[in-house]
């Protein structure tokens, strides 16, 4: 007889992020043969993921709406002896604050809220440090995305240490055919403007390189979706202010698009501030791209400084027009990529070894 794993599927709700990107594939990819999942989210999901539902039949629990902090600590316990789960997995880094009568585990794409608060609205940031607590406590199973995350919540909460486990995130190279490209000899960035992703910082740097060589070789196209805290930018980006002087905006592209613009691009850029992860850099790096992205520990663990270019002082214009420059004298076809090194079939793996070592004790 098939366990029962209650998921916090919210992720699911708000289109291609990070954290929905790494939920989606890694079901996609564990064995349903053996585990049922029921997915659980107070939002619809988004109709990105249906494929979940009509391709790799998993269920869905009726929508209960109401504030994500409500939501999770009383009305979703409730409905776990109703749908018969044994196991829950909590994906936004939050458990309920009360300790489950069922094994759980949790993802850890961070800790933001001591690293880079500045980098979260303040409603998220007072959840987390109020909360995260209280999770880690309870959590039976920490899945960290690299070994950045494991050392901080080691540092934080070295009592816990037993329970975590780098579970890298994957990535798979689609090999449909994407059609023409959308745009020509351009640069490519993707991310939610928000204050994190350091979105200003590249335009701006762009548009000073610009100014100073007119000629320069390269567009700069950005594509995510919209998020907090970057009101003036998502409007100048969303009505085309920055079109003449070379800069285009792609609103939450879908699978075909965004694989268009990672398969086109001359170069990826990624200027991030702070990231759990970077799976962007994954999804260039299988498209052999070199990349430039932000000098941060986590980067380090995906790129190789003798091919990509990692950018010192992240908020300095200067800096990332410097690295423009370099990339213009720069060979476009050098990288190789390993698929095996970082596959979501890896990723599933090791989390389903964590699966079934908590469900056979509750036996």
């Amino acid at each position: 007889m098939k366990q029962t794993i209650g998921v916090d599927a919210r992720p699911l709700s708000y289109g291609l992020t990070g954290n929905s990107r790494y939920l989606y594939e890694v079901l996609k990819q564990i064995d349903t043969d053996k585990y049922e999942f029921i997915l659980f989210s107070n939002k619809e999901i988004h109709p990105v993921f249906e494929p979940l539902f009509t391709e790799y039949k998993f269920k869905r629990a009726k929508i209960q709406s109401g504030l994500g902090f409500v939501w999770l600590n009383f009305y979703l316990p409730k409905s776990f002896s109703e749908f018969n789960i044994d196991l829950f997995w909590g994906t936004l880094q939050l458990l309920p604050f009360r300790r489950l009568d069922i094994p759980s585990v949790v993802n850890y794409h961070d800790l933001n809220f001591i690293s880079a608060k500045e980098t979260m609205t303040f409603s998220n940031y007072l959840q987390h440090k109020v909360l995260s607590r209280f999770t880690l406590a309870n959590a039976d199973r920490i899945f960290c995305l690299s070994k950045n995350t494991y050392n901080e919540i080691s540092e934080y909460r070295q009592s816990v240490t037993y329970k975590l486990r780098v579970v890298y995130p994957g990535v798979s190279r689609n090999l449909d055919n994407v059609g023409d490209p959308i745009f020509k000899d351009y640069l490519f960035s993707i991310g939610t403007l928000e204050p994190r992703k350091n979105l200003t910082t590249l335009i701006e740097a762009f548009i000073q390189l610009k100014e100073k060589q007119p000629e320069y070789p390269y567009r700069l196209v950005l594509a995510g979706r919209l998020g907090w805290g970057e009101e003036s930018l998502t409007k100048k980006l969303k009505n085309g202010e920055f079109s003449e002087l070379g800069i285009e905006f792609v609103e939450n592209p879908d699978e075909k698009v965004l694989t268009n613009l990672y398969r086109n691009c001359k170069f990826f850029l990624f200027p991030s501030v702070h990231e759990g992860f970077g799976l962007p850099l994954l999804e260039a790096m299988v498209e052999r791209k070199i990349c430039i992205a932000t000098d941060i520990p986590v980067f380090r663990e995906i790129l190789d400084p003798s091919i990509d270019i990692l950018v010192e002082d992240t908020k300095n214009p200067t800096n990332w027009a410097k690295a423009f420059l370099e990339l213009a004298n720069r060979k476009t076809s050098v990288r190789e990529f390993s698929e095996k090194t970082w596959s979501w079939k890896e990723s599933a793996r090791k989390i389903e070894v964590e699966l079934d070592s908590l469900l056979s004790r509750k036996k």
